[in-house]
């Protein structure tokens, strides 16, 4: 009988064994979509860094290959609330079954906006979410717009980092 490994990180944990101090982010800053701040040393030791980062963890928890295949992506949150692209968050993570994909969210807007990316607001919106790679879902009832990207897409942005959820051998979390 094999036995599988319950050494599954959470962001939290993982961001920790990277000596982050991790805090949960407060009440206003969660409604601006984010969710934890980490705070570490600079390459320069007198220096310290503050990152704002925006989870987005995965709606289904069992392993899917599909939902790891595909991101989604927040333009809107409603129709008068931006979506946590154009947020303060300094970094998204998106969680897959195996690990997260770490991306500065400027980058990654910097990618949506340009012509690489293939998101096509110039064709209409479509009517379910289930239609929505690299097209634009509006909803009708909240105003929120939602795309999906490939998360390969992702992977291939400057400074992209991806952190295994498993694997790290009995590394200790304080």
């Amino acid at each position: 009988m094999e036995i599988e490994s319950l050494d599954s990180y959470t962001f939290p944990e993982l961001a920790k064994m990277r000596n982050y101090i991790v805090t949960q982010a407060g009440k206003d800053l969660v409604q601006k979509g984010i969710d934890f701040h980490l705070k570490g040393v600079y390459r320069n030791p007198t220096r310290e860094v503050n990152l704002l980062f925006a989870v987005k963890r995965k709606k289904i928890r069992s392993k899917s290959k599909y939902a790891d295949r595909w991101t989604w992506i927040e333009y809107k949150k409603s129709s008068k609330q931006d979506g946590w692209i154009y947020g303060p968050a300094h970094f998204i993570a998106f969680e897959r079954s195996e690990d997260f994909i770490i991306v500065n969210r400027k980058v990654l807007l910097g990618f949506l906006i340009s012509n690489k990316c293939r998101v096509r607001w110039d064709l209409p919106f479509v009517s379910s979410p289930k239609e929505a790679k690299y097209k634009i879902y509006a909803n009708p009832r909240s105003g929120a717009k939602i795309t999906q990207i490939l998360s390969k897409d992702i992977l291939k942005l400057e400074g992209v980092q991806v952190w295994k959820k498993e694997g790290h051998g009995g590394a200790e979390i304080s």
